[in-house]
């Protein structure tokens, strides 16, 4: 299965030896599966609440590993059918924890939930990879108050709807900016077209809460065009 522009970007991103990734609300699981094909990890953990996905994904992945003889469910892959935020992180190794394809409200939960439970031995050798549907803004904010740091960001347009993906540490001392600095390319028309998708959205919010969404139309504003 060929992956998207968007979890093809996020695969990119899991390029040094790590001891699990996470592939949390997998959905289908293509991201982990292409993980696995080049064992980019010791071990992926598909994660999502979704009962009859997950028990789908689950016989896939037995017939694919019976098929290959390649990989075991023991050794290099498990399904979880849980709350995302629930999840117990390993201590003293390596992991990459990904949520993607959700809103950002939900999106930003999961992360506190996730950091709640878990010790700071475990958070601070974690690093997550974020590709929140919507209100990245408030994802942005959020992040910084958690106290993670940005690692990279980047755009990425597919089937013309916008993403951005954040990966972010308690090991980096960058701030997440609120409207991302380093993802921006304006000789590019697909960024330009979304800055202005996102004033105009912000612009129609303004009766909700003036002051704060005055605020954010700033921000945006105050990204130069050129």
């Amino acid at each position: 299965m060929k992956l998207s522009k968007r979890l093809s970007a996020i695969d990119s991103l899991i390029a040094q030896p790590t001891d699990i990734v996470w592939d949390c609300c997998c959905d289908h699981g293509y991201l982990g599966l292409a993980l696995l094909k080049r064992n980019a990890a010791k071990k992926v953990i598909f994660v999502d609440i979704v009962p009859n996905l997950m028990a789908d994904l689950e016989s896939l992945l037995m017939r694919v590993s019976a098929q290959q003889n390649s990989y075991s469910s023991s050794e290099q892959w498990q399904v979880m059918c849980k709350d995302v935020g629930r999840i117990l992180l390993g201590k003293n190794i390596k992991q990459t924890v990904v949520i993607a394809g959700v809103g950002g409200e939900l999106l930003l939960k999961l992360v506190q939930q996730i950091i709640a439970n878990n010790s700071i031995e475990s958070v601070q050798n974690t690093r997550f990879i974020l590709c929140p549907v919507h209100h990245t803004y408030d994802v942005r904010v959020g992040l910084n108050m958690l106290g993670l740091g940005l690692i990279s960001e980047q755009l990425v347009c597919e089937n013309k709807r916008f993403y951005e993906i954040i990966e972010v540490s308690f090991n980096s001392n960058t701030k997440v900016s609120c409207t991302g600095l380093h993802m921006w390319d304006f000789t590019n028309k697909e960024h330009i077209t979304y800055k202005q998708q996102l004033l105009n959205h912000y612009n129609k919010m303004l009766n909700k809460d003036e002051v704060y969404y005055q605020k954010v139309i700033t921000d945006y504003q105050g990204l130069a065009d050129s």
